[in-house]
């Protein structure tokens, strides 16, 4: 790992032997040689044939340096064929240098945010997340967190509507008519359910990944082509009607929890 020793704050993507020890979703323990398919001081994406658990605890050790450390169970991300899926784990401690790297922590600004609500008790936050805890809830629409009114560890999903997420999202769009250079328009990184509409009136929700002041980029399994016209409803505050926006779809790419489409409001 010696030619990766230097900072950076992205992902690294270079596989990692690794050997993984934890319980499996049975409860029993294992012992599992395999490898990091990716990683940066957040946390990796690990593949494994075993079953984990959210929350969980379990330890890797580099097989290479012999460096251990332990880790969250964040969730899964993707099977990758058979019983082999690959995982989100969180670093228990982000300077524990088992990947043999020197990193850089990220600014505020690359902090991915969240708006979700607790599905036992409705609870709603906004807070930010490490990267691998982002690429979870992109990949199932869930996350699991510790809930302070249940004091317990509970499952998150992205608020649809809500008066945090409507005031949030509105003033990022509300400046959307500002002389800024708009090729340099700032994204926020914000995961958060919305509805959508076809011209021919069928109604489904997306995932937004990032919005901006003249966009935003979501997920679904839904079709579109490039050049759709859609209808995006905003979420609101209460005792405030929904905000429908038509928008363009100006691009897509093909990702591993959906399609990702790129869409630009029409002013």
């Amino acid at each position: 790992m010696n030619n990766f020793d230097r900072h950076r704050t992205e992902r690294i993507l270079a596989p990692v032997r690794i050997r993984v020890i934890g319980n499996d979703a049975m409860g029993d323990s294992f012992s599992e040689e395999t490898v990091a398919v990716s990683f940066n001081q957040e946390g990796a994406r690990i593949s494994l044939t075993h079953s984990l658990i959210p929350e969980d605890i379990v330890l890797l050790t580099n097989l290479e340096t012999g460096v251990e450390a332990e880790f969250r169970v964040v969730g899964a991300l993707q099977q990758v064929f058979g019983d082999r899926h690959e995982w989100g784990i969180a670093a228990v401690n982000p300077d524990s240098k088992i990947w043999g790297a020197e990193f850089t922590p990220p600014s505020d600004d690359a902090q991915p945010e969240i708006m979700v609500q607790c599905a036992a008790c409705k609870t709603a936050l906004q807070s930010t997340v490490s990267s691998i805890e982002y690429d979870v809830l992109l990949a199932t629409g869930l996350i699991s967190r510790h809930c302070e009114r249940c004091n317990e560890t509970t499952r998150w999903k992205p608020i649809e509507q809500g008066a945090t997420a409507g005031t949030t999202l509105r003033s990022v769009i509300s400046t959307r008519n500002s002389n800024a250079d708009e090729r340099r328009t700032r994204r926020l990184k914000l995961a958060m359910q919305l509805r959508i509409r076809t011209e021919d009136g069928v109604v489904d929700t997306a995932l937004t990944r990032d919005v901006s002041k003249t966009g935003l980029c979501i997920v679904t399994t839904q079709h579109f082509s490039v050049g759709d016209e859609i209808y995006v409803t905003l979420p609101h505050s209460q005792n405030q009607a929904p905000t429908e926006t038509r928008a363009n779809v100006v691009w897509t790419a093909e990702g591993t929890s959906g399609r990702f489409y790129g869409i630009q409001y029409i002013r």
